[in-house]
């Protein structure tokens, strides 16, 4: 198109839009302005806009009619619709029928201007549209039979399919146009429809729980809402550069969640409503989920209390220790000095393999090159090519000729103790071939920040991570701190460098197609640095999130049908892990069983079963959190009520934090986000001393 033709054709989508939002305004005023008139002639400017906007990219996209026949009869069957469910006709036809008319049309419209680039997901391309499209059905055949329960339920199935087809849409011709979500931040374009999507969704539960005279103002909102989610995800006028900006991780991420939890909501609402038999299971099933995770939570502090114990000094290395450190290192050139000079000096007497990417931004490889310069006899220096963590592993491990190697990360340290620790479990057990050591922060008072994350990396590798691997047999690599027999890894052919979180894959890959045994020893303390900043921390977990829901989907059936050869202590230990690592999904339907019954629309717990619940149910983050800080051997705080009150909403604030980025990981698998691993920005030690210092003069604020 033209220049001219292109401004021409921008101009119909704010004249579309505009005439729509008068047409509701005049609806709700009750002015003799045609209301409905404008609406329908609005929705239908935007209508052709999408359609004639379909016609245009398949004209270049393809020589092939079956695009446009399959364009014209969605077209067709969206005005067909729109005519039916309008004043254009008699209207001696039935309301329901009218509403059903339209949403038919509505889909027809959707799948009509939809476009199936090739590099879209199978989830994207089908599962997606099939949920949405048989929502939107279930909504229609709901309607067809009026009622007061049915009409909410239906209005409610409309929302949420109706939703899931445009955000289909948008991410499709996102997709199409090289524009792929990204996993840290969102543009504008993508954050207006979203509010929309969620102001409407939340605006049909109100309407759908609420009587007279709130309903109406709320009707107003929701389809104002709606016209705008219609118009910013179906056919867009072009994105200046203002529409592209991006915006902060945090508001990403707290958008896609909020969305995700208002969706699952609604479509729990709807089914509530119509098959209100079903709430007590619903509710006793959501109350079992939470029994079980707090009874773990409480199991595991039982089993840490069991075991607490100071820390026995070790052994002082033996000269000839057959252990080579490998250091894989991206774009860590402040941390790396610092770490490599420490574990050089602590371990004087071991060789190094330092593994630097090649594509890092900053002077990693250099400050790799400058060790392998000062250390020539101890410190080789294995460029890694392959662009990801995995495979630069993978590269460097044929480098390794001792019997044994530790890999660490590059703002990793360890002591004599790891090592002895790790070579004697692994001489008295010839069946184990890898040995997981913990993760402690070095700097753990260094800040608000690492307060924060050194709380919830103290319950998890000093509470959660034993219990599981020493009850369950079902404990995981954890990337890092870890000694290797020299033969484990090519056994199960290394590392995969297309997974997520490669030392997840890695664990269940070794369970599965290998003999070899995993230990955790709590005892091996490596100190790491803690992410710099809250977007680092909060890439790093969305990583670690959409990693373990990536080796769900691999490997979560196969590890049940192998669960004879696994055993079954470990195959329901290692089946937990992965359900729970998406369990804040689950918890999202929280909302609508409490508003059930605000609303007297559902059944309360007696008292004498709500009460226990709550006490046991309520304190159990806190104190297990509290538990992993006060007790910590590698490092704990003295309990003053300032510091014990810090921790409990540490504790808690982990919890939202943890289902956000959950939710936030499921949407971006839904839209076939690109697999991105970021190196997590870190604080190098002279930022966390001078932290630690300011919090020695104001004891206050230490953790």
């Amino acid at each position: 198109m033209r220049d001219s033709s292109t401004k021409l054709f921008d101009c119909s989508w704010y004249i579309g839009t505009v005439a729509a939002l008068l047409g509701i305004v005049c609806l709700e005023l009750k002015w003799q302005l045609g209301g409905t008139e404008l609406v329908t002639v609005g929705i239908g400017i935007l209508a052709v806009r999408a359609l004639v906007g379909s016609w245009h990219r398949m004209s270049k996209e393809t020589s092939s009619m079956r695009g446009f026949l399959a364009t014209s009869a969605g077209g067709a069957l969206f005005f067909t619709s729109a005519g039916v469910s309008s004043n254009v006709l008699p209207t001696h036809v039935p309301t329901n029928l009218r509403v059903v008319a339209l949403a038919t049309g509505a889909q027809a419209l959707l799948l009509a201007v939809n476009r199936y680039p090739t590099s879209a997901s199978r989830t994207m391309q089908w599962i997606v549209p099939l949920i949405a499209h048989s929502t939107v059905l279930a909504g229609s055949v709901l309607a067809i039979e009026w009622g007061p329960y049915r009409f909410r339920a239906a209005l409610l199935a409309y929302a949420v399919g109706s939703s899931l087809l445009a955000l289909h849409v948008f991410w499709m011709q996102q997709l199409a146009n090289g524009k792929e979500p990204r996993p840290d931040t969102m543009s504008r374009l993508e954050a207006i429809p979203l509010v929309a999507l969620i102001v409407m969704i939340a605006g049909t539960i109100a309407a759908s729980l609420l009587n007279q005279p709130y309903t109406s103002i709320i009707w107003t909102s929701t389809s104002f809402a709606a016209v705008v989610a219609f118009a910013t995800l179906v056919s867009p006028p072009t994105s200046s550069d203002t529409m592209e900006s991006p915006m902060g991780t945090m508001v990403t991420v707290s958008l896609h969640a909020v969305l995700l939890v208002i969706l699952v909501n609604a479509l729990m609402l709807a089914v509530l409503l119509i098959a209100s038999w079903a709430f007590p299971w619903v509710l006793s099933a959501f109350y079992l989920f939470l029994v079980l995770a707090v009874l773990v939570d409480y199991l595991a502090v039982a089993y840490a209390h069991r075991r607490q114990k100071k820390m026995q000094t070790q052994a002082s290395l033996p000269n000839d220790a057959p252990v080579t450190i490998v250091v894989a290192a991206a774009n860590e050139a402040e941390v790396l000095p610092e770490s490599l000079a420490h574990n050089l000096e602590t371990l004087s007497s071991l060789p190094f393999i330092v593994v630097p990417a090649v594509g890092s931004e900053d002077a990693t490889v250099e400050v790799a090159r400058k060790f392998n310069s000062d250390y020539p006899n101890r410190v080789q220096v294995v460029e890694g090519t392959a662009g990801s963590k995995a495979g630069d592993l993978n590269l460097a491990w044929d480098h390794i000729d001792t019997p044994y190697a530790i890999i660490l990360d590059a703002d990793e340290t360890i002591d004599a103790g790891f090592i002895t620790r790790g070579l004697r479990i692994l001489r008295e057990n010839p069946d184990v071939g890898l040995v997981q050591g913990r993760k402690a922060a070095a700097h753990p008072s260094a800040g608000i920040l690492s307060r924060f994350v050194s709380a919830e990396r103290r319950h998890s590798t000093w509470v959660d991570h034993p219990f599981m691997a020493d009850i369950f047999n079902a404990g995981h690599f954890g990337g890092s701190a870890a000694i290797f027999r020299r033969e484990v890894p090519p056994a199960v052919d290394g590392w995969r460098p297309d997974a997520l979180t490669e030392d997840i894959d890695f664990t269940l890959r070794l369970y599965l197609r290998s003999d070899w045994q995993m230990v955790y020893e709590s005892g091996m303390v490596a100190k790491e640095a803690h992410p710099a900043t809250l977007k680092a921390l909060v890439r790093q977990r969305v990583r670690w999130a959409r990693g373990w829901a990536q080796a769900a989907g691999r490997y979560g059936g196969e590890i049940l049908r192998s669960r004879d050869e696994l055993g079954w202590h470990r195959t329901l230990g290692v089946e937990w892990l992965l359900f729970n690592s998406g369990a804040g999904v689950v918890a999202t339907i929280f909302p609508v069983l409490i508003l059930l019954r605000i609303l007297g629309l559902a059944p309360s717990l007696p008292y004498f079963v709500a009460i226990p619940l709550a006490v046991v149910l309520l304190p159990a983050r806190a104190i297990s959190f509290g538990y992993a800080t006060l007790r910590d051997p590698a490092g704990s705080i003295s309990a003053t009520p300032a510091r014990v009150g810090k921790v409990i909403v540490h504790a808690y604030l982990w919890i939202i934090l943890g289902w956000g980025i959950q939710l936030h990981a499921l949407y971006l698998q839904l839209a076939s986000a690109p697999k991105l691993w970021y190196v997590t920005e870190k604080t190098g030690a002279a930022t966390s001393q001078r932290l630690d210092e300011q919090n020695i003069r104001d004891p206050t604020t230490d953790d």
